[in-house]
């Protein structure tokens, strides 16, 4: 079969009559905008005419960081007018929205083409084929609402983040001809052993396909210094399900490791015949990662995790309408305190995701079932599966991505709750079986399994146990008991690998400010690192984040907990340093000096996180700390636990900062040995 594949690579493409095409127009400018602050619009039919007293806007955009609008949570507008060729009329033609919190009505040319329901933060695609004027101008009209309603995900109030309103994600149309491919999903199997690996690639399609067609399928190294093409074939695919797959065996490839994210991109390009009517392209990655015995394993190592969340709209210049250029500075911001584990309350931009699989950052993405207020019945049930399906089918390509999450503190205890979160789960399985799948806790207690009164929480229903954990502040405990509470939630639920997924210290709500957060944090972390069954850490949160919840500070867009290492803005807070050493590799213990040379005393650590140092670099700087500007020193190999004497010019008489650099180009840990 690879004999075959191989034979392809020079001469496949070259009797093709034309290569796939598929145009991306973003239209994101020239939008106008008014908010309906009385509710009339939808009566009064503002979709079948031009918005009054409207405003030009670019997206994204969220009218709850103007002035104005901070305070409205109701129904905003948007209209455009989009200019369809006449050529298009046997294209197929995709209209797709970012996200739009939370409802909408969609309409062209005054009638509707699409409800989002109670949905804010997954992509939203309508086939407009037949829906349009071809060769004339029409008239997309956006109606959104952001209401505290029942009808949606997460419920009411119940959640801890902006209510921001609007189009906060950027609209596009896909222009294709047909058949058309809707999704690209690939399963990635690396064989840990020899490097070599699988690949199943999954193409669903946009209206009837026929059977007679053919994929063109190229994986090449992404952002690898090679850039090589590994393979290049043209198969008749098998159907399943109503899916085109394809199965290929791979000799040798790279695989994705935090500090090593090596990206494939896929390309498959449709044939119809001997014509390329459509192309659909993803990055993927190929690692392994696995619980054995309670202890994650990622591509045959033994590690354990540790990291920072970012909560998303925490900017009061963006909230949730957020740029590339923010997501991406947050991205550097989690990096640069080590971050190589995170989750996220709710679906994020893909560039987001598109960070963490470059930069390396493992993940845990969630849907936005949040809060005890979150009542268990057939609307919220029926809105959380279908968001679940959606996030699960749209991100499904991610290296990043290890693990679905389900919701976040839901009455774990409640029985009609566990069922709710028993069935979610299920359905995550069923929609993934290549990845982990968890619930996350704030109700996991004191008791031991074998008690007869014992109850199991709902955050024993997934692969592996997510606990919220705030001694000392939220939680009614001395800090004193935390080891011993967590030796008994331990204890009961021994056949799950433990990891915390939140802790760290909030105000206004609890007074010291950053000083009692740098005590918080290092009292943690120290209770964390005595168990040996403590997986990996969470810290809550990157930044001090906007919050609609009332009483936190001003009723306006700076509402906010501060909670972060950094504040809205970005500017880091002395906790951000400490975070930053804490959650590193490799401990510099010290400066020896020897003779003419200086002996730095190094170790790999052996608490959160642990793993093994691969291409690490050392600077020696003087006290400005510019690093760059002196040597670069190739770190040797160091195993957690594991000590080196490692020997560097002495440029300042036994002293210096030492900087070390991971492969990816972030700081993992900087001391001063001046003083």
């Amino acid at each position: 079969m690879m004999k075959y594949f191989v034979a392809l690579f020079y001469c496949i493409s070259l009797s093709l009559v034309a290569v796939g095409q598929r145009d991306t127009i973003k239209i994101n400018k020239d939008w106008q905008f008014t908010t309906d602050k009385k509710a009339e619009g939808l009566t009064q039919k503002w979709y079948e005419k031009p918005l009054g007293q409207s405003r030009t806007v670019e997206l994204p955009h969220t009218w709850n960081i103007e002035k104005e609008n901070e305070n409205h949570y109701g129904w905003g507008w948007y209209q455009r007018k989009i200019t369809i060729p006449a050529s298009w009329k046997n294209k197929n033609v995709v209209l797709e929205f970012g996200a739009i919190n939370h409802t909408a009505y969609i309409y062209m040319n005054g009638k509707e083409i699409r409800e989002n329901m109670g949905d804010g933060f997954n992509k939203i695609y309508i086939n407009l084929n037949g829906k349009v004027n071809y060769g004339k101008e029409n008239i997309l009209t956006v109606a959104c609402n952001n209401d505290y309603g029942k009808n949606k995900v997460p419920f009411g109030s119940s959640f801890d983040w902006p209510n921001d309103g609007g189009l906060i994600r950027t609209v596009k149309l896909i222009v294709s001809g047909k058949p058309a491919a809707s999704f690209l999903n690939a399963e990635p199997v690396l064989n840990i052993g020899d490097q070599s690996a699988k690949l199943k690639v999954k193409v669903g399609f946009d209206g009837a396909a026929g059977k007679d067609i053919k994929l063109l399928v190229t994986v090449s190294e992404e952002n690898q210094p090679t850039h090589k093409t590994i393979l290049k074939a043209v198969t008749k695919p098998e159907w399943l399900n109503g899916e085109a797959v394809v199965n290929y065996t791979l000799p040798k490839v790279n695989p994705w490791h935090f500090d090593f994210p090596n990206l494939y991109r896929i390309s498959v390009t449709v044939l119809s015949g001997k014509k390329a009517v459509d192309q659909i392209s993803a990055n993927v990655g190929f690692r392994d990662i696995r619980f054995v015995k309670g202890q994650t394993f990622l591509n045959g190592e033994r590690v354990k995790l540790m990291g920072v969340e970012w909560t998303a709209g925490s900017n009061p210049n963006f909230g949730f309408a957020e740029t590339e250029a923010e997501i991406i500075r947050h991205g550097k911001l989690m990096k640069d305190v080590n971050a190589i584990f995170s989750r996220v309350h709710f679906q994020q931009d893909d560039a987001f995701y598109d960070f963490c699989d470059r930069n390396g950052i493992i993940l845990q993405e969630e849907i936005p079932l949040w809060g005890g207020e979150t009542p268990v019945n057939d609307t919220i049930e029926k809105i959380a599966n279908k968001q679940l399906a959606e996030m699960v089918r749209n991100h499904y390509n991610h290296p990043c991505i290890f693990a679905w999450g389900v919701g976040n503190e839901l009455r774990g205890r409640d029985n009609k709750m566990k069922a709710m979160i028993q069935g979610l789960i299920d359905k995550a399985r069923l929609l993934d079986p290549s990845r982990k799948v968890s619930y996350v806790s704030n109700t996991l207690k004191n008791g031991f399994s074998n008690d007869p009164k014992f109850v199991p929480d709902a955050g024993s229903l997934g692969d592996y146990i997510m606990m919220n954990e705030y001694a000392g502040s939220w939680w009614d405990i001395p800090q004193a008991k935390l080891s011993n509470y967590m030796d008994s939630i331990h204890t009961s639920y021994a056949d799950k690998p433990f990891f915390i997924s939140e802790f760290g210290l909030c105000g206004p709500n609890f007074k010291g400010g950053d000083e009692r957060r740098v005590e918080d944090l290092i009292y943690h972390m120290a209770v964390y690192e005595s168990k040996p069954y403590v997986e990996g850490a969470i810290y809550f949160d990157l930044t001090d984040y906007r919050t609609h919840y009332p009483g936190t500070s001003e009723d306006n867009k700076y509402r906010r907990r501060i909670h972060g290492v950094y504040d809205m803005y970005g500017k880091p807070k002395p906790s951000m340093k400490v975070l930053r050493e804490l959650s590193s590799p490799i401990e510099v213990q010290g400066l020896e000096k020897r003779g003419k040379k200086l002996n730095v005393v190094i170790f790999g650590s052996i608490g959160l996180p642990q793993h093994t140092v691969k291409g690490y670099k050392l600077y020696v700087s003087d006290n400005t700390g510019n690093y760059a500007n002196y040597k670069a020193y190739e770190l040797p190999e160091i195993k957690p636990g594991q000590k080196v004497n490692f020997e560097v010019d002495d440029l300042f008489n036994g002293k210096g900062i030492v900087t070390v650099i991971r492969p990816t180009g972030y700081v993992t840990t900087q001391k001063s040995f001046f003083e």
